[in-house]
């Protein structure tokens, strides 16, 4: 969805540079001077430009007889039998590309309200008003973060197919109210030594942004252990200061 921009930019630099699509049965070009190679390898470059930003769009296979007519007609400059004006090309692409990205997002939503409606059906699964989902793997009595606290927890994240987009090597440090709105509420409800299952909803995710190899609209699926809690020693819009281990003792 992202790369709207870029392949706009590819696609109409191609078609003003690419000549129509060569036959099969060509003899292999004469390269007799340096001009010669490099216009050779400027239409390899382009070639594979556009067979690559052709293999990102959605609704494919495009119909690569058509392409290369049009591709013909620009780069010889033969305007009069043009089946669209030329400026109408930026706008049309816009548009395709723009519904079929709102075709896209609904999926990927529906995709995981499915998986939410269907995960909360699970006896173990307790839902909190603002739609996160837990389940309770191993649970202690004691200190619990607040958002203006550091934790350090073990964790490893998965999309819903089960692909892991990451996972702490060691134990990780982080203040609590810095981290995404799943992750903030949710430890919250954790004591130290406890380890949960989190199912977050992409709105208490990433949304429409997405993360690195986590797509957009994605719920995530975290196995969190708490290790220890920092308590801020002054208020945190002064500067607070952590203090590790807990100043608490667990009660197992």
């Amino acid at each position: 969805m992202k790369k709207i921009g870029f392949l706009l930019l590819a696609t109409a630099f191609s078609v003003s540079m690419v000549e129509a699509k060569p036959s099969k049965s060509a003899n292999q070009a004469k390269l007799t001077t340096a001009k010669d190679s490099v216009s050779y390898a400027m239409g390899m470059e382009f070639a594979k430009s556009v067979r690559e930003n052709i293999s990102h769009l959605p609704g494919g296979p495009f119909n690569e007889t058509i392409l290369f007519e049009a591709f013909s007609k620009v780069f010889t400059n033969d305007t009069t039998a043009l089946a669209i004006k030329q400026d109408q090309t930026g706008d049309l692409i816009q548009n395709y590309l723009r519904a079929a990205q709102e075709i896209e997002v609904e999926k990927a939503k529906a995709k995981g309200k499915l998986f939410l409606e269907e995960n909360k059906k699970n006896p173990n699964v307790k839902v909190t008003a603002s739609g996160l989902q837990y389940e309770v793997i191993k649970e202690t009595k004691g200190i619990k973060p607040t958002a203006n606290d550091k934790v350090k927890v073990n964790y490893k994240g998965t999309l819903v197919d089960g692909t892991v987009f990451d996972s702490s090597k060691e134990p990780i440090v982080f203040e609590l109210g810095k981290v995404i709105p799943g992750w903030t509420e949710g430890l919250q409800l954790m004591s130290v030594g406890s380890k949960y299952k989190f199912y977050i909803p992409q709105e208490l995710g990433y949304g429409s942004r997405g993360a690195g190899s986590i797509p957009p609209y994605s719920v995530l699926i975290f196995e969190v252990e708490l290790l220890d809690v920092a308590k801020a020693q002054m208020p945190a819009q002064n500067g607070a200061k952590f203090q590790f281990p807990a100043y608490q003792r667990i009660e197992r």
